[in-house]
């Protein structure tokens, strides 16, 4: 039965949503009684109001929080994870190091103090991405680097699957990218307002409001600056271990209290578990948690 219930919601759905399409065109009918017409428009607001319902309840998460936190990591057979090391090796890693593996894509000025920082701090830093690597290198190297830097969610999946460590750059909302493994960090991207060129602050990122109107919004990637402290802070993490300032504990409160006020009228926050009053055991990066009033 719990396989079947997102069908029936969703079957649901249509009829009243259908329904509220017939009682509209009847309202508009001119040559009905206006008192007539205005109960039909109430019951077509109210037919509105079950079809949403249901299309909310229709919605199957993507993945289920709580089990990802506590899975084992997945990892390459012994053999396998020969093989590819042996392969890596020949394509010229320095296997000798630790190893940052970093997607593919991020651009070379933003990125240049973060470079730096882990060459200064002994990195090897891994292109994820490259078409050289069959996809067991990609793995096993996924697996062997010390943390991903990544602007996917599926590499940052993938990395949580893995147990390996993760930085997550330039989310676009706290509930899609919020790390499920307290080895995870995020930072979320510069939201702008395309009518006015207003910025947002990181709080209206928790509101109904925010999700209902993202076609209005614009995304400008965090500063170098910024990149680089959020590094900063995944190298300290793989050092001394991973621990939330205060700033950091409240955001994670805030996005779990959003989510359980919000999710039930907003579809994305349902699609990635985070209507449940957990979100993960992550952090957003110190660097733009401090900013948060």
């Amino acid at each position: 039965m719990t396989a079947l219930a997102p069908r029936l919601h969703a079957a649901a759905a249509a009829f009243w949503r259908e329904w509220y399409r017939e009682l509209r065109r009847h309202a508009g009918n001119e040559r009905l009684p206006y008192a007539i017409r205005v109960d039909l428009r109430g019951a077509a607001d109210r037919a509105l109001g079950r079809a949403e319902g249901e299309e909310r309840r229709a919605v199957v998460p993507h993945w289920n929080r709580r089990a990802m936190e506590t899975a084992p990591p997945v990892r390459l057979s012994p053999a396998d994870e020969e093989r590819a090391r042996q392969r890596a090796s020949e394509l010229g890693m320095r296997l000798d190091r630790p190893m940052a593996a970093v997607e593919a894509g991020h651009r070379a000025d933003l990125f240049a103090d973060a470079a730096r920082l882990l060459a200064s701090e002994g990195y090897e830093i891994v292109p994820l991405g490259d078409p050289r690597f069959p996809p067991v290198v990609a793995r096993y190297l996924l697996q062997a680097s010390a943390f991903v830097v990544c602007r996917s969610a599926e590499l940052q999946q993938a990395a949580c699957v893995a147990g390996t460590p993760s930085l997550r750059l330039d989310a676009r909302d706290p509930f899609t990218a919020y790390p499920v493994r307290g080895n995870g960090v995020f930072t979320l991207a510069t939201v702008v307002d395309l009518d006015t060129g207003r910025r947002l602050a990181i709080p209206e990122l928790l509101t109904e409001e925010y999700f209902r109107n993202t076609r209005n919004y614009g995304y400008r990637a965090a500063r170098a600056s910024e990149t680089a402290a959020a590094v900063a802070e995944m190298i300290e993490g793989v050092r001394d271990g991973w621990r939330d300032s205060p700033a950091q504990g409240r955001f994670r409160r805030a996005v779990a209290d959003a989510g359980t006020t919000i999710g039930p009228r907003v579809r994305h926050v349902i699609e990635w578990d985070g209507a449940g009053g957990f979100v993960g055991a992550g952090r957003l990066a110190r660097v733009q948690a401090e900013r948060v009033p």
